[in-house]
Order: C-alpha cells, then structure tokens, then sequence
C-alpha cells in the first residue's frame, strides 16, 4: 500500500454538489493510476446506499444558482455519478468503504450497505488505510 501513490476522500456531507465533487475527484485520481478510497460517512453515506445522485437535488439544494446550474448540466448531458462510479471502481483501484459507526447513526441495514461499498470498517482501519497518503481530502 505504501509504493503506490494514494489519494483519500473523507466524505462526510451529502448535498449534490459536493456529492459531484467527491466523485469526480476520485474517479480522476483513480484514472490517474493512484490508489483512490472514499470513506463515507454520515449524509453521503446515505447518499450513496440509498443511490440518491439526481442533479435535480441542486434546485432545491442551492436555489436559483442550483437550478442554473442543473439547466447547463442538462444541455451538456453529462454522465450519471451512479454511471461513472460504477465504471471506475470496476478498473479495481477505487474503493469505497463506510464507516461502522456512521452505519449505525444512519439507522441503515448493514446487509444493504454491504450491496454498495466494498466493506464496512471501523475508523482505525480507516486512518491506517489514509496514513502517509499523499492527498486526503474532507469533504
């Protein structure tokens, strides 16, 4: 794990937009051939269990900006989050896991998170995996 160059994502919030921003930066720093891992937590831990990417969520999220926003979005016909982390995970360098605690402040079925990341570990594994990575980002 240490030869290899690792970017970390610790998502936490569950808004679009940074939803967006959790899952292009992985996808790109997997892309890139580094060692890629989102560790979710609380909002974007239901987020992406219960799969809610819809960019829709910007206009009630952000407004009228959010609803700009959305309308270029939909002129340029972007790829689905859902679509791209599905396709980039399958090259084998982007993992996700979630943590057990958020699980259980969540109130979500551990056999149905399961179904979407590749496990379920507690916060010590999760700094083990994250130190000495060369990019760990919060978001």
């Amino acid at each position: 794990m240490k030869d290899k160059k690792r970017f970390v994502i610790f998502a936490h919030s569950g808004t679009y937009d940074k939803l967006y921003q959790i899952v292009t930066l992985a996808i790109t720093a997997a892309s890139m051939g580094r060692e890629t891992y989102i560790f979710l937590f609380f909002w974007a831990l239901k987020r992406f269990v219960n799969e809610e990417f819809d960019p829709a969520r910007l206009a009630a999220e952000c407004g009228a900006e959010g609803e700009k926003l959305l309308k270029r979005m939909q002129a340029i016909h972007p790829i689905s989050l859902k679509e791209l982390l599905r396709d980039v995970r399958a090259m084998g360098n982007l993992k996700v896991y979630a943590c057990t605690g958020a699980v259980k402040l969540m109130e979500l079925e551990e056999s149905q998170v399961r179904t979407k990341v590749d496990d379920i570990l507690g916060l010590t594994t999760l700094l083990e995996i994250a130190d000495g990575a060369e990019t760990q980002l919060f978001i």
